[in-house]
């Protein structure tokens, strides 16, 4: 069995028994600190789970679990202890360079690392500070997607047609969504970006008077799908190293379209190989987002090679099933004491 601890923002505590066996444990959030939850629930539930557990499995960064997991170890023996090293403190560098020796200490006290992605382990100065950190891709399963709605398809043909370039995730400051804006009015080409954030009101005034630019708002999950399957490329321009790795690459895969992406060191050159399975430009320009959207645009053929080789990638690296025979496979050698 596995209980999975996280934050709410809920008033009450609360637990959720999932048909899979996990038990998910809901803590109420009082407040953030640098991007972080604090509650006492989280702390509470935290003591009492380490009673139970045989493993505990972090996801980094997370400084909260960092100084619970040190302290508990200087008063109990703990469990095997493997992170999920997602992504760098990127934004907050002030409290990144503050949070640097804690965040050491924590990694090197656990019994394994692993990363998201080649690019991560061999770019990340944290990383490279390790002993023998491992490496799990993200992964997702079709099999958890809905299946595609006609109705909603049909809605979104009305819309906004079909062929365009879609982007689709959160409106924020390191998606590089405002060269995507500046490559869309160069280029006249029919771009709808999908998904709410903080820069929407911002892009949606850069984007005024191009009737070429749509802009979708929230999505569910049902019209996620809708959505890839109208498009001919998937665009995702981040620029900044907190673009980790980029789940929506995975769902654009998964529904054969072709990518761009930015080089930016992370996970998005891994998912998106270069010439292959899509294009990688460089990061935070308008003119070479612009000149590779023309080239998929112009040329159907490579766009169609590029989306049946992205499908394979995906089925070959990215699927949750493979994410969690990896997963287990640490597991078992965790447990085992095989340290």
């Amino acid at each position: 069995m596995h209980r999975v601890l996280v934050f709410t923002r809920e008033s009450e505590f609360r637990v959720e028994r999932w048909d899979c066996g996990a038990e998910i444990y809901f803590c109420p959030m009082w407040f953030h600190f640098a991007s972080m939850p604090i509650g006492p629930a989280y702390v509470k539930q935290f003591k009492q789970l380490l009673d139970w557990a045989d493993l505990l499995h972090f996801h980094y960064p997370f400084p909260i679990q960092d100084l619970l997991y040190l302290a508990g170890k200087c008063l109990r023996k703990m469990p095997p202890a493997l992170v999920t090293y997602h992504s760098d403190v990127v934004r907050q560098k002030l409290f990144g360079k503050l949070y640097s020796p804690l965040a050491l200490r924590f990694l090197r006290s656990v019994d394994k690392v692993v990363a998201t992605s080649p690019g991560y382990l061999e770019s990340s100065a944290t990383l490279r500070q390790l002993n023998d950190p491992g490496m799990v891709p993200l992964g997702i399963s079709e099999t958890l997607y809905p299946s595609l709605s006609t109705v909603r398809q049909a809605h979104f043909r009305d819309r906004f047609g079909e062929g365009f370039f879609l982007f689709l995730g959160a409106l924020r400051y390191y998606k590089g969504l405002h060269w995507l804006v500046e490559a869309a009015i160069k280029t006249g080409l029919p771009v709808v970006i999908a998904g709410g954030g903080q820069l929407a009101d911002e892009l949606k005034t850069q984007a005024a008077g191009a009737e070429n630019i749509h802009f979708a708002g929230e999505v569910s999950e049902e019209d996620k799908i809708a959505l890839l399957s109208l498009a001919s490329a998937f665009v995702f321009p981040s620029h900044l190293r907190s673009e980790a790795f980029g789940i929506s690459l995975l769902e654009a895969q998964m529904m054969r379209l072709p990518l761009i992406t930015c080089e930016i060191g992370t996970g998005t050159s891994y998912v998106n190989k270069a010439d292959e399975t899509g294009l990688v430009i460089p990061p935070a320009s308008a003119d070479a987002l612009a000149s590779a959207m023309l080239k998929l645009y112009e040329n159907p053929a490579r766009r169609e090679q590029m989306a049946e080789a992205s499908y394979a990638r995906f089925q070959a690296l990215f699927t949750a099933e493979r994410m969690s025979e990896s997963y287990l496979g640490i597991y078992r050698h965790l447990v085992s004491g095989a340290v």
